[in-house]
């Protein structure tokens, strides 16, 4: 497996966790619970910084930025 196909993978599989913890923010909310929204908001943004962070260090490696 080539490593641009591994970094997909591992995005694909961020991309999923971050639409998840949405989810889970959404249920929380809906149910009233003030600290399972806000734990599911942070590991939402999480997942969503991490993506980020990994593309960044691909431009990087590659000399886009």
């Amino acid at each position: 497996m080539t490593d641009n196909k591994l970094a997909e993978l591992i995005d694909k599989r961020r991309a999923v966790a971050a639409q998840l913890a949405g989810l889970d923010l959404e249920i929380a909310m809906a149910v009233g619970d003030r600290e399972a929204a806000q734990r599911a908001m942070k590991e939402m943004n999480a997942q969503t910084e991490a993506r980020k962070a990994a593309r960044a260090a691909v431009c990087r490696a590659r000399g886009a930025h």
